[in-house]
């Protein structure tokens, strides 16, 4: 038990932390380790989401009732988040003088968006391409577009098909067991390496902005999150979390919501019992298209650029464009950059120069961790509630048919 207990990711996280404060000199020696564990990690992502899709959408999994739910939750808990990080930006940054920091000009190539771009981010047009690229969002599309043409093939074709996905998937989850049995040593040479260089100053340079957003992810995370989870799915919160700790813990080391995914499938299905076809659904859409923490953060860096430069914004003016970030998340989360490129977008929205990118290459590379485990602590509340309404919803069409077939006899007796 003891041995568990030392030999575990959260342990991990602390003993890279501490190596980077006491101890930065050493990374490069360790950091290795780290980068072979993400690499590993990340080759197991696309291959798991394209064949789970798959097999939980050709196995009759109902399409339109899973969609229509996930996608209804996730716009809920990311508008909360985007309203809360607003609010709170605007309560924290009425302190901060304009102009307080000296701010660097930053090159924004390639900050450019159009609309075009944002549809054709959600239409692959080369299978091989999406792959090579990591672009979920395209291999999404791919898996839920052959899942629903193999309904139409024959009985024996679709059952074929079917079964060699489940076999692939077996294999795949297969292998990240035994990855995920070196995950400590893994996370501790990443927080490690990642950690090391860290210009700690700069990011508390701006201390109301650090208040702001710690204060905004504790609502969202410690209270709207939790209160989703029990009132959706009846759950309690507490006992969640241990049970999905790995998943939240491998987020905050990696900063990826993708190369989180597969930790994420595992605890869910095998410590929190949500059902597979739920999983395979609702975590690759959260992965690019549920960022709860990506609103909350961008509303609250937003409010305080503006603030730095003197320029006021409205609070309805806030609120629309943090929705439209949430909305062309997803066509940016597979760019290079993307995070830039949006944020130089929504500095022109706003008037604001280019210049204050610079405050968001400061703050990013620290906040980019929390606010990664946020976003996927947001995936998982969404697909417990979604898998609980999932099965509410079957046994209600149980009772149904069981009634209906039960007042049949009765029926034709008394005529």
């Amino acid at each position: 038990m003891i041995w568990k207990t030392l030999y575990s990711t959260p342990t991990a996280l602390v003993l890279g932390l501490l190596a980077a404060l006491l101890l930065p000199a050493g990374a490069p020696y360790v950091a290795w380790l780290g980068e072979i564990f993400l690499a590993l990690l990340k080759v197991l992502i696309l291959p798991l989401i394209l064949f789970s899709i798959f097999a939980a959408l050709a196995g009759g999994a109902d399409l339109k009732r899973l969609g229509t739910r996930t996608l209804a939750f996730y716009l809920v808990t990311s508008a909360a988040a985007a309203i809360a990080g607003t609010l709170l930006g605007w309560a924290f940054s009425r302190g901060v003088a304009p102009g307080l920091l000296n701010l660097e000009q930053v090159g924004a190539d390639g900050a450019g968006f159009s609309v075009a771009a944002l549809i054709a981010s959600f239409v692959p047009s080369n299978l091989f391409a999406s792959l090579a690229d990591g672009n979920i969002l395209h291999v999404v599309v791919i898996a839920s577009f052959a899942a629903l043409a193999s309904r139409g093939l024959p009985a024996a074709e679709r059952g074929l098909l079917h079964d060699g996905a489940e076999a692939v998937n077996a294999l795949l989850m297969r292998m990240l067991s035994l990855l995920l049995a070196v995950a400590p040593v893994g996370i501790a040479a990443l927080v490690y390496g990642s950690l090391a260089d860290m210009d700690w100053a700069g990011v508390f340079a701006l201390r109301p902005f650090v208040w702001a957003v710690a204060a905004a992810a504790v609502l969202h995370a410690g209270i709207v999150l939790p209160v989703l989870l029990w009132l959706g799915s009846g759950r309690a919160p507490l006992r969640f979390l241990r049970q999905v700790r790995a998943a939240l813990a491998t987020a905050l080391a990696t900063a990826s919501s993708s190369a989180t995914y597969p930790v994420s499938k595992r605890v869910l299905e095998e410590n929190a019992g949500v059902d597979p076809r739920t999983t395979s659904f609702t975590l690759p859409l959260g992965a690019t298209l549920n960022m709860d923490g990506s609103a909350l953060y961008q509303s609250i860096l937003l409010i305080f650029m503006a603030q730095l430069a003197g320029a006021e914004v409205s609070f309805a003016q806030a609120v629309l464009i943090v929705l439209l970030t949430m909305a062309s998340s997803a066509g940016t989360a597979g760019i290079p950059g993307g995070g830039i490129a949006m944020m130089a977008f929504m500095l022109d929205l706003l008037g604001l120069p280019q210049t204050y990118l610079a405050l968001y290459l400061v703050v990013d590379r620290f906040f980019d961790y929390p606010i990664t485990a946020l976003n996927v602590w947001g995936d998982l509340v969404v697909a417990a509630v979604v898998d609980a309404d999932c099965e509410r919803q079957s046994a209600d069409g149980a009772d149904a048919e069981e009634t209906v077939e039960a007042s049949a006899p009765m029926s034709s007796s008394s005529s």
